[in-house]
């Protein structure tokens, strides 16, 4: 005799009196079903571990039969993070604290007619994985996955019951023999689909963090050094890396200079706004850095602080100039790579370090040391697919 254990979701409208008392007999059960949830021992169906007398912990029912075989099938469903098929995952398990088989029945022929129940339902697991797979990934998956796991377990309780009509519960011996070769069959027809996961060839990237500029050359003797916020964003393909990163800085004019018939006053207040926009090469990775040199393109625009004041109208210094830096990424958690997840991803504590030149007249002139810090995150996302995988079971003289 087996049972299914089954979870109920639904949803109703209580009036307030008995929402209330609803409330009261849910805190009043809740510390048992804590205590319930952390005794809960289970064991998933498996081609190679077999049902053993031992998984049994039940107290056996009096009046109940020989056995109890309490079992679970149902099926998780993740999102992957691009649009693409979903992560998609059916199972059956055994729950060993409630399962029991009496004393005077512990034998090897009471294990066989439960482990023949734990492959039947490992079987339209199997079926039920198969059917979730083909769905469209869209807004009535969830309802036609409902529909498919409602209409396996109608026809995993029909072949359960012809199952213990046919073994008299278990009690033929000879039967027994001819459904264990029936599901064996079962099980190698339907195969396990196996989740696999093809790592895509494109990564994205952010990064936020801080930044110090060090001028050198003239212009270190008529801008002080700029301190401001950056944001990066990478797009990864493969090895290569494009950088693009805005950035703010305030600084403050150390000398008066003219430029362009202008003059930028002693003290005066302005901000850079750098641009920058690159192309890199991961050339070191492992669980905790990576490294990547790049070169690229700068724009460089200094503006007065206050641009309303008329004195400073028209006031601007551009600099268009190439820039190459250098880039250390250490890796924060666990960043082992692992082939069963849907992407590869992890946070990270950047050091970006790049010199451009200022390529404008004198004063102005002489090139930018910039040293970013922040934080950032990276993804590269994983492609899901299923292969087959077919299940031979092994018996004493012969193979399926």
């Amino acid at each position: 005799m087996s049972k299914l254990y089954v979870h109920l979701r639904g949803s109703v409208t209580l009036s307030s009196r008995i929402a209330m008392r609803f409330l009261l007999t849910v805190l009043l059960i809740c510390p048992l079903f804590a205590q319930a949830q952390e005794r809960i021992d289970t064991l998933h169906w498996s081609a190679t571990r077999r049902l053993k007398l031992s998984d049994f912990h039940g107290e056996p029912q009096p009046g109940q039969g020989i056995s109890e075989f309490y079992y679970q099938l149902g099926y998780d469903v993740q999102p992957t993070p691009i649009r693409s098929r979903p992560v998609i995952d059916a199972f059956c398990l055994m729950f060993r604290n409630l399962s029991w088989v009496v004393e005077s029945a512990r034998t090897e022929q009471t294990l066989l007619y439960n482990q023949i129940l734990f492959d039947l339902v490992e079987v339209h697991a199997r079926r039920m994985k198969i059917k979730l797979i083909e769905l469209k990934a869209d807004r009535h998956f969830k309802d036609q996955a409902k529909q498919i796991e409602y209409q396996t377990n109608a026809e995993l309780t029909a072949q359960v019951n012809r199952f213990r009509s046919e073994t008299n519960g278990g009690s033929s011996f000879q039967a027994l023999e001819r459904w264990q070769q029936k599901v064996a069959q079962q099980l190698y027809d339907t195969p396990t689909m196996v989740t696999t996961y093809h790592q895509s060839d494109v990564g994205l990237g952010v990064f936020l963090g801080g930044s110090a500029i060090q001028p050198t050359g003239g212009i270190s003797r008529t801008l002080n050094p700029p301190t401001g916020l950056v944001y990066s964003f990478d797009v990864v393909f493969r090895q290569y890396v494009l950088l693009l990163q805005p950035s703010l800085y305030s600084a403050t004019i150390r000398e008066s200079f003219t430029q362009s018939d202008k003059t930028w006053n002693e003290h005066m207040k302005v901000n850079a706004i750098l641009f920058e926009a690159g192309l890199g090469s991961i050339i070191h990775e492992s669980p905790r850095h990576r490294v990547i040199p790049y070169v690229g393109y700068s724009l460089l625009n200094v503006l007065p602080r206050d641009r309303n004041d008329e004195r400073y109208k028209g006031y601007s210094l551009v600099n268009h100039a190439p820039v190459a830096g250098l880039i250390w990424d250490f890796k924060l958690g666990s960043n082992e790579r692992n082939p069963n997840r849907a992407a590869d991803a992890f946070w990270f504590i950047r050091a970006k370090l790049s010199y451009t030149p200022v390529l404008t007249a004198k004063p102005f002139s002489g090139g930018l040391l910039n040293l970013q810090v922040g934080l950032g995150g990276f993804s590269r996302p994983r492609r899901v697919d299923y292969e087959p995988e077919r299940t031979t079971l092994t018996f004493p003289g012969r193979m399926l």
